[in-house]
């Protein structure tokens, strides 16, 4: 990091937020002044000190860094990492996950060729510093030379004025999209690139999107991977999908899970020897077109097995959130005395659970709708923004998924 850092000018923005303005080179030298040779525990804000903190820490002894909820790890060995973040947790226990100097430079140096970004692109940041997300955005724009935008958080009238403001790229996920199109229909313009990950797209969206001026590109990552493998080509026609970036390579398997190789793909989790296959099978769900695009169907780990059938729901949702009276849903599987795992539905909206068997009834099989309905006034998510499985699962007193 300290390299790249010190290889810009440095009279060149870097860090940009209601703080200040950090150049490349007061970066440069702060980082030098705060690195330390052992690894570094932190818990990140969403400011220019955590930046620069965790900067200092990539470059010298490896950071970990942790976000609400999650225990401090007892190691003094991060195995080589220069980096340590933790997965969402959406359904599970977060799992810390070895980042290497060459996956951070691999992933900074691919997500730069894929897309073109450079030093004359700013980048809007409003996710937290403690996902991959967030870090990816900071790794990327030093490597590139390019500044960073920071917001303290996601709201969107700050959000859309920052985009018409000299922003020329931007990160969200689909929940931060249509809350942003809510508020703000279009169109913007001067902007390069969105790039739309994190979770499902609901249908129609990246069209909402497109029509308000916005140049939206679904991508594809994982902590794992330090985020960003597979985006939308720049120039592409609208779609659905997202084309491995350059030294990614991915594959189905025969399950239908995506497997992913490259040399941005982690060695391994924290406390756990390294991994011997090249090759890492992820728990998505996909298919690969003549391109070698891939569009994202669901996840294997969510799949509910209810009288011997199985449900995607991915696509149970995909089917609720067409209906007017739903805003959100969440749907997991709820223990059941007869079908010893049955449908249920967390959902926010005005709709009634009558009306909404009704209207899935025209959609899909039986088996896939919903016997178990809970409305609330908003969907639990984690820290990123995302659903939060779990906690619709323990709501609707199922096991998480």
């Amino acid at each position: 990091m300290i390299r790249w850092l010190a290889s810009s000018p440095p009279d060149r923005p870097f860090l940009i937020s209601e703080e200040g303005v950090v150049t490349y080179g007061d970066a440069a030298a702060e980082v030098r002044r705060r690195m330390v040779s052992s690894p570094r525990i932190l818990h990140p804000g969403r400011d220019i000190d955590s930046a620069l903190d965790l900067l200092a820490g990539m470059s010298a002894g490896g950071v970990v860094a942790l976000g609400p909820g999650v225990e401090a790890p007892a190691v003094s060995d991060v195995g080589g990492a220069a980096l340590v973040v933790f997965t969402s947790g959406t359904s599970g226990t977060p799992k810390g996950v070895r980042l290497t100097a060459a996956n951070l430079e691999a992933a900074a140096s691919s997500s730069a060729e894929h897309l073109g970004h450079g030093p004359e692109d700013v980048w809007l940041l409003a996710v937290p510093f403690h996902h991959v997300a967030g870090i990816s955005i900071l790794v990327r724009s030093a490597y590139a030379g390019g500044a960073v935008r920071l917001l303290d958080g996601f709201e969107p009238e700050t959000f859309a004025f920052a985009l018409r403001r000299g922003v020329t790229m931007a990160s969200v996920v689909p929940t931060m999209l249509v809350r942003l199109l809510a508020h703000d229909p279009g169109p913007y313009q001067g902007l390069r690139a969105v790039l739309v990950g994190g979770g499902p797209i609901p249908a129609g969206l990246l069209e909402r999107a497109a029509d308000a001026g916005l140049p939206v590109l679904p991508t594809y990552g994982m902590t794992e991977t330090f985020g960003q493998m597979a985006t939308l080509r720049p120039g592409s026609p609208l779609a659905y999908r997202a084309h491995p970036l350059p030294g990614v390579s991915l594959r189905i398997e025969t399950d239908g899970r995506l497997a992913v190789r490259g040399p941005q793909v982690f060695p391994g989790y924290l406390g756990k020897p390294d991994r011997a296959d090249p090759w890492l099978v992820t728990n998505d769900l996909g298919e690969i077109d003549e391109e070698g695009a891939v569009r994202i169907l669901g996840r294997a780990d969510t799949v509910i097995v209810t009288g011997g059938e199985n449900v995607d729901p991915i696509r149970v949702e995909a089917e609720l959130e067409a209906h007017p009276g739903v805003v959100e849903a969440v749907v997991v599987g709820v223990a059941d005395a007869e079908w010893g795992t049955a449908v249920g539905c967390v959902y926010s909206g005005e709709a009634h659970p009558e009306d909404l068997e009704v209207f899935l009834k025209g959609r899909l099989p039986g088996f896939m709708v919903p016997r178990r309905w809970l409305r609330v006034k908003a969907i639990p998510r984690t820290s990123l923004g995302k659903p939060d499985r779990s906690v619709a699962g323990a709501l609707a007193g199922a096991e998480p998924l």
